[in-house]
């Protein structure tokens, strides 16, 4: 009896019990785009979910690891930098951006070259080859400037503020300075994701029907998206 019931159970249940895994011509520029946006890799899974025929196809975390391998999109600590290996790189980007600190390299480095470094190995490289930078910096680090718009509309001043930050609270805001007018203020678990950022804008000039002249920002990374947006409207 006991050999019978196995050998139903085998005929009935499937011999292969997994979805497969969607096309990578499908899923790479979504995995791409959601990369670039900083994501986890739980949270680029549950986003490119959303985007394949779950009834068909399935993707787990351990595929979707092997996928992002064979895209070259690996981890801080799996590209395992060093201030010797970003010297060459940060040379070029520094003629580029002479004035961006340690969190704003380490942005530029991931967008423009694909490369994750850690915090402390670009402190660590400040430190050994731009001590002359960082001091400059210190100097400079309190001036008084005047701020200047013609107009409403003239310019949209936006700008993360980490205050919060310790009751677990990432803000971020965009100001039309003229009127004084707060045109977005938003508490989300991050306010350096620049696809979330640039959502804020975006939802703000659908409402409004209009772009301003220009938008400012410091040159963070979380910036990008409504700088480029800005660019292209």
């Amino acid at each position: 009896m006991q050999l019978h019931a196995v050998s139903v159970c085998t005929s009935v249940c499937p011999m292969n019990q997994y979805k497969p895994t969607p096309p990578l011509d499908q899923i790479e520029p979504h995995i791409r785009r959601l990369w670039k946006a900083r994501l986890t890799d739980k949270e680029i899974i549950a986003e490119v979910r959303k985007h394949i025929d779950m009834s068909v196809y399935g993707i787990s975390l351990t595929k979707f690891l092997e996928i992002r391998k064979q895209l070259g999109l690996l981890r801080t600590r799996q590209q395992g930098h060093t201030c010797e290996s970003i010297r060459e790189v940060m040379v070029e980007m520094r003629n580029m951006y002479p004035d961006a600190g340690v969190r704003e390299m380490i942005g530029l480095l991931f967008h423009e070259q694909g490369m994750a470094v850690s915090r402390s190995v670009m402190r660590d490289y400040c430190i050994t080859y731009e001590p002359h930078l960082l001091k400059q910096r210190k100097v400079n680090r309190l001036q008084r400037r005047r701020f200047w718009a013609a107009s409403v509309n003239d310019i949209w001043a936006v700008d993360q503020h980490d205050k919060w930050l310790r009751f677990g609270l990432p803000l971020h805001t965009g100001i039309e300075p003229f009127l004084g007018r707060i045109l977005w203020m938003k508490v989300w678990h991050s306010n350096r994701n620049p696809q979330l950022i640039l959502s804020y804008y975006l939802g703000t000039i659908k409402e409004f029907g209009y772009i301003p002249m220009i938008t400012q920002s410091d040159p963070g990374t979380e910036n990008f998206g409504i700088a480029n947006a800005q660019t292209l409207l």
